[in-house]
């Protein structure tokens, strides 16, 4: 089971680290290191496509002709199609394509793009839906801003978010440290890109001891 982690614990193992003690910074020193945090989840969302982020947004259309439905302002990416649940529990796909394409499409498609500005993207359907309609589409997310120590961190790799907030002070420091925490901040990233890319769970790292038998060749 995957544990998620408040801020202020997150601190904790970082003050483990930097001061060889588990105490939780205060005044400026929080302020700094809550940035730290935010800084190392931005990072870590542009390394890779992660599940963590990953949301399902269903929506209703509630008008007699719907063109466009608003997208939650953490929308980042599309990563699915716009599909449409019919009453007999049959699918109906809305692709989505780019915005410039939209004007050579018949009054049959079904297609969509996404459309406006950051933080208040919208989805434009080619041709409108009736009201009651329900549909889905999944999304990758910006994760969420960490304010103060209660905020949970939007992350499952919580020490890779330990080592590298703890470079970033080793980095302001000065401290010639900073390269080796940095490095094993990286290494764990990659591992976590790599635990993500195995179906169900994480790779068998324990060797096959095989004493001698070739498959194929032996019995």
């Amino acid at each position: 089971m995957t544990i998620y982690y408040d801020a202020g614990t997150i601190l904790k193992s970082v003050g483990a680290l930097t001061e060889q003690d588990a105490i939780l910074p205060v005044g400026t020193d929080l302020d700094v290191r809550l940035a730290y945090i935010n800084d190392a989840l931005g990072e870590w969302s542009d390394a890779y496509t992660w599940q963590d982020l990953r949301v399902q947004y269903p929506v209703i259309t509630n008008n007699q002709s719907t063109t466009s439905i608003g997208l939650p302002s953490n929308f980042r990416q599309p990563l699915s199609s716009v599909w449409e649940y019919t009453d007999n529990g049959n699918k109906i796909e809305h692709q989505l394509i780019l915005g410039e394409d939209r004007f050579n499409r018949d009054a049959d498609t079904r297609e969509a793009y996404i459309s406006g500005p950051i933080l208040s993207k919208s989805i434009q359907f080619i041709n409108a839906l009736p009201s009651g309609v329900s549909l889905m589409i999944d999304y990758m997310a910006f994760p969420s801003s960490v304010a103060t120590m209660t905020d949970f961190v939007p992350i499952s790799s919580s020490q890779y978010l330990v080592k590298r907030v703890a470079s970033m002070v080793f980095q302001a420091r000065g401290d010639s440290r900073f390269p080796q925490l940095y490095a094993e901040a990286q290494r764990l990233l990659a591992n976590t890109i790599e635990e993500q890319n195995v179906p169900f769970g994480r790779l068998n790292r324990i060797p096959m001891n095989t004493f001698g038998f070739t498959m194929g060749v032996d019995g």
